[in-house]
Order: structure tokens, then C-alpha cells, then sequence
């Protein structure tokens, strides 16, 4: 027995440290052991239960089976056993079907029942020789209450059923799986407005309306959410005899690395080096998986995968994901709408591509610049504003670079991006065919202005396929270095749609659009008119969507490579020269007409 001052002193402890309070209280059941042993935490859980005490919102990405739902049902039995009854907690619990929800209730009252008779007092307590504990106040399938006030509730996903709830926290539990889950997310969180915190753990499920597209936001610095992205062998169950394997295009073994002893720092640096983890468990799992790629990708490696139609491989989003990807150095604007990686360098020549939206819809207008001295992205623009002041961004990054400057007018809206741009005596814009049924309309707004029967802007009119063949070409080869998470996670739900690429239902393409149009006039600036048109027509003419059911002859006229015939060596960089640089400065022949604005 404990003396009122020892029990003040655990009672503030618990409080403050929720990790000494489950080490020292609670036990979880081991299923290799046929019993319960103390609910020791490892290093990875531990960063978990104290980055729910730190930040309001959390996402937590975790492989099968890695104890990241014990460990929050632990978390919150803690803070409800040790809440304050003048303030006490209120806890929705959210999962893709009620069973669920009330499966991880359960979890929550088998902790709670482990809490010491001190918390609750001897009143609470049933006789002792029969060592019965009735603590909650009203117990169910769906709902209990503490003696300190507390309620915790399972919820089922729907919007009515989140209403008359004021939680402190919301708990969705295999989030990724909620359906509609963009509508109860909203209708949880306006329940919550007030200041309660919010928990979203799961697999990944591919390109789900809230989990992955909570995770891609948070990556772009679209939200607060703080991202806990758990791997399997973090997980000291699992990663005895770890491994760390490297392989050729063929599958052979180039290298393989043993680990006894898993060390945290050295794993993100061998993954991008190229080498993949494994382990007897891991192993086990694959087969249990029945080596399914697309399950042991989300289930095990925590990647999110989409249906298998993208038109940019998984293989080559993962390459630039984590071979070229950075943070930038610079991020500016309200909503960090500008990043910047890299300031203009004396004797380097940029291209600046820019897609025009309303500025008052879902869609952004985006602007991308390529140093095309190295291929790399240096800046970007993300953000919805309307299109004479996208002229205005224009101007001042498109003079600071000196950048070569294509604007979308294929749709209208670029328009009046163009005319502002004219107005402002801009002088880097390029000039293009006036040809298209969708220009018609617009076509004498701009034909005061025009140059050589040419008019200012881009038209993607008759190329927009080729376009999209090139830019997917190009992710392949490395042929362009893509430092943008933002571009990246667009490039992930860009699939086959109706038989034609474009992006997922609830995504965008904006930026894939604007870095479209920059690698088509860098790649085709140079070549006669007449081979160029040959291409596109038997670009067009080829167009078929399942690149399975394609001959190898279709695959060269389109552009884009199957699936099965795709070049595995992602990483391996291939050779990649041009000479645009020198071509710019000295523009001939019958492609002078790219280069009107400079006149």
C-alpha cells in the first residue's frame, strides 16, 4: 500500500510522463509468450506516445502489426485515468466500420481496468476478495464513463452520428480505409473546433480521399499535421537478423549487408543508396502476403501505391521521391505558395512554365522554372489567385531568372495572364500557332500582337498526349531532376482515366501540366517543324490506353513503355546532354518561331 504522499507523487508523474505511467502500470499481451508481459516500449513507440502529448494533429503511417494502435489505446487510457475532473476528456473513437471502433474501445477498457486502485479509490471498487473492479459509471459496446467524468464513445462514420460530440480527441483508426472519408473527417473536426486533437493511424490504402492526401498536404506544408512515418524494422521484433540487400536489373545480388543490432541513423541513407531491408520476419510475411508486390508495398513497406494505371511508374516516382526530392531553401507567400531551391546563377539559362486557372475554383495556377544548364528544378508557384496577378509573379521571377516563359492558353484563362504580361512590355514570352477551335474565341484578343502570324502564348492544342510521352520519358531517364514533393505527390494519382491520362478524381495535375509544357519546347525547340508534326501524328494517331495490350511498335510511336518492357535501371543515371544552351542564343531555321519574343 502506498501513503497518500507516494500516491501524489505517482499521480503527477503518470500526469506529466504518459510513457513512465504505461511502463509502469500496464501490461499487453504477448501472443508469442500465451500471456501478458509489462508494456515495455520501444524506442519508435515511445517518439510516438510523446509526439501525441506535443503537437495537436498527428498522422501516423505504420506498417501490419507494428502495436501502433495498442500503444495509442494504452495513451489513452493514461490520459483518461489521470484526467482532471473539472476537465475531463471526451474521446471519439472513428474507424471504417463500428465493429472496429468498438474493438479499439475494448482496447481501451482492458487498460483502464489495469490501472492501480489508487486512481479510482476503494469506493469504486467491487470486494476485494473477489478482486472485481467496476470503475466505469455506464459501460457498453459503445460507450463507457469514468468516475472522473471522462467518456470515451465508438462511433460509426457517419456525419449524424458526429453530432451533439465535443471530443478532446478524435481517434480514426485505420484511416485510410474510412469510406467518405473526406465528409466525416469535416463533420469530426467542426465537432472539435474548440481545440481538441486529432490521431489519423493506418496502412496505407492507396490514393484515399483523406489518410494520403492529410500525408501529401502535410509533406507540402499544407497543413499541420506532424507525420510519423513508421517503418517495419524499427520494430525490434522484427528486424532480428536484419539485412540490407542490393540488387541489379536482373535480381542478382550486388551487395548484402548484415545487422545484427538495427541503428536508426544509418537506414534512411542506405535506402536511398539503393538497398532494401529484409529479415526472416519480413520474409514470413511476404509469403503470408502471398508475395502480392502492391500488399507488401502498403502493408509492410508503408509506400502508397495507386490502382496500377499511373502514368508515371512507382519505380520512378520512388526514384525522385528519394534521389531528388528536397525541402527547399526558400518558402514564401501566405500559404507558402513560392519555393525556391536555387537562385539564378550568372551563365545558366532558365525556362519558366506557367498553368492558368480561375483563381477561384479548386484547381491552382502553377509555375514552374527549369535551369536547363543542368536540368534541375529551381523554383515553383502553387496557389490560387486570379490570372492578371499570376502575371504579376510571372513578371518578377520570370525577370530575375531571365527565364524563358511559356503560358498556357489553351483553356482561356491565359489570356488574360498574356495580355497583362504584354501590357507590363514583359519580353521573354514565347509565341505559338494560333491553331485550335478552342482559341477561336480568344484568338482576337491576341492577334493585335502577334509576330510572324504567330501569337503570344502556349498552345497545347494537338499536343497535349505527346506532351504528357515526353514529360513520362523524361521521369524515366532522369532526364529532368524533380526537387518538388508537390509535383512528386501529383504525379502519384495521374492515371488513365477513360482511356487517356489525367488525375484522379479529388487531385489535380497543375503542376505535371506546367512542367509538361517546359520539357516539351525544351525538348522540341530545336527540330525541324516537319519531323516534329510527323512525331505527333503518330503519337496521336497510336494512342491506345492499356500499354499491356500494346506491340512494342505502338510503344515507340506513343512515347510511353508498358509496364512489363519498362527500363529497370531507376538507379542507375543515364547520360543526358543536349546543347539548348548554345541552340538558344543562336535560334535558325524554320523553329525562329519559338523564339518570336525575342525579336
Amino acid at each position: 500500500m502506498l501513503t497518500n504522499e507516494e500516491i501524489l507523487t505517482q499521480y503527477f508523474k503518470c500526469l506529466k510522463d504518459p510513457v513512465y505511467a504505461i511502463e509502469t502500470y500496464l501490461e499487453t499481451k504477448d501472443n508469442t509468450q500465451g500471456g501478458f508481459v509489462p508494456f515495455n516500449l520501444f524506442p519508435r513507440q515511445k517518439e510516438i506516445v510523446r509526439a501525441y502529448e506535443t503537437h495537436r494533429f498527428n498522422l501516423v503511417a505504420k506498417p501490419r502489426q507494428a502495436g501502433i494502435s495498442t500503444t495509442t489505446q494504452a495513451y489513452m487510457a493514461i490520459k483518461c485515468a489521470f484526467a482532471d475532473s473539472d476537465n475531463p476528456e471526451t474521446v471519439l473513437l472513428i474507424a471504417n466500420k463500428l465493429k472496429l471502433a468498438q474493438k479499439f474501445l475494448r482496447g481501451i477498457k482492458d487498460y483502464l481496468l489495469q490501472m492501480p486502485r489508487w486512481v479510482w479509490g476503494d469506493e469504486f471498487y467491487g470486494t476485494p476478495e473477489k478482486e472485481k473492479k467496476d470503475i466505469f459509471l455506464s459501460n457498453s459496446k459503445i460507450e463507457v464513463e469514468l468516475p472522473n467524468g471522462c467518456q470515451i464513445i465508438a462511433v460509426a462514420t457517419s456525419e449524424d452520428a458526429l453530432r451533439g460530440y465535443t471530443p478532446t480527441y478524435l481517434i480514426f483508426d485505420e484511416a485510410a480505409f474510412i469510406d467518405n472519408g473526406n465528409a466525416v473527417y469535416s463533420a469530426a473536426m467542426s465537432s472539435c473546433a474548440t481545440g481538441g486533437k486529432v490521431m489519423l493511424i493506418s496502412t496505407p490504402n492507396g490514393m484515399d480521399s483523406l489518410y494520403y492526401k492529410t500525408y501529401e498536404q502535410s509533406k507540402s506544408g499544407k497543413n499541420n499535421y506532424n507525420i510519423i512515418d513508421m517503418k517495419w524494422y524499427e520494430d525490434p521484433r522484427y528486424n532480428k537478423e536484419l539485412s540490407w540487400v542490393k540488387k541489379d536489373d536482373k535480381g542478382n545480388v550486388l551487395e548484402d549487408i548484415k545487422e545484427y543490432e538495427f541503428i536508426n541513423e544509418k537506414y534512411k541513407v542506405r535506402v536511398k543508396n539503393g538497398y532494401k531491408p529484409t529479415s526472416p520476419w519480413y520474409e514470413n510475411m511476404c509469403m503470408t502476403l502471398n508475395n502480392n508486390t502492391k500488399k507488401i508495398a502498403q502493408e509492410l513497406d508503408v509506400s502508397f501505391l495507386g490502382s496500377g494505371g499511373n502514368v508515371i511508374s512507382d519505380e520512378d516516382i520512388a526514384f525522385h521521391e528519394q534521389n531528388n526530392v528536397e525541402d527547399p531553401l526558400w518558402v514564401d507567400g501566405r500559404e507558402g505558395e513560392y519555393w525556391i531551391w536555387e537562385k539564378p546563377i550568372e551563365g545558366h539559362q532558365y525556362i519558366l512554365s506557367s498553368d492558368v486557372a480561375r483563381g477561384d475554383g479548386e484547381d491552382s495556377s502553377t509555375i514552374v522554372i527549369v535551369d536547363f544548364t543542368t536540368m534541375e528544378e529551381v523554383m515553383e508557384y502553387q496557389g490560387k489567385i486570379p490570372p492578371d496577378l499570376l502575371a504579376e509573379v510571372i513578371y518578377e521571377y520570370g525577370n530575375l531568372y531571365k527565364a524563358y516563359t511559356i503560358v498556357d492558353i489553351t483553356g482561356g484563362m491565359g489570356v488574360a495572364t498574356v495580355l497583362k504580361l504584354l501590357e507590363l512590355k514583359y519580353k521573354y514570352l514565347h509565341y505559338d500557332e494560333p491553331r485550335g477551335k478552342i482559341l477561336n474565341s480568344k484568338k482576337a484578343q491576341l492577334t493585335p500582337h502577334s509576330k510572324d502570324s504567330k501569337i503570344p502564348g502556349f498552345n497545347a492544342n494537338g499536343v497535349r498526349l505527346p506532351m504528357i510521352a515526353n514529360f513520362e520519358r523524361m521521369v524515366r531517364e532522369n532526364g529532368i531532376v524533380i526537387k518538388s514533393r508537390r509535383l512528386v505527390s501529383e504525379m502519384k494519382t495521374f492515371v488513365y482515366r477513360n482511356g487517356r491520362p489525367d488525375h484522379m478524381r479529388g487531385y489535380h495535375d497543375d503542376l505535371i501540366m506546367a512542367m509538361c509544357m517546359a520539357l516539351w519546347v525544351l525538348e522540341h525547340s530545336f527540330k525541324k517543324l516537319e519531323k516534329m508534326e510527323k512525331q505527333n501524328k503518330a503519337m496521336l494517331s497510336s494512342w491506345t490506353v492499356g500499354s499491356s495490350n500494346k506491340t512494342a511498335k505502338e510503344e515507340n510511336n506513343t512515347g510511353f513503355v508498358s509496364k512489363e518492357n519498362r527500363n529497370k535501371k531507376a538507379l542507375k543515371k543515364p547520360k543526358f546532354s543536349r546543347n539548348v544552351s548554345k541552340n538558344m542564343q543562336d535560334p535558325k531555321g524554320d523553329y525562329l518561331w519559338l523564339f518570336s519574343g525575342f525579336k
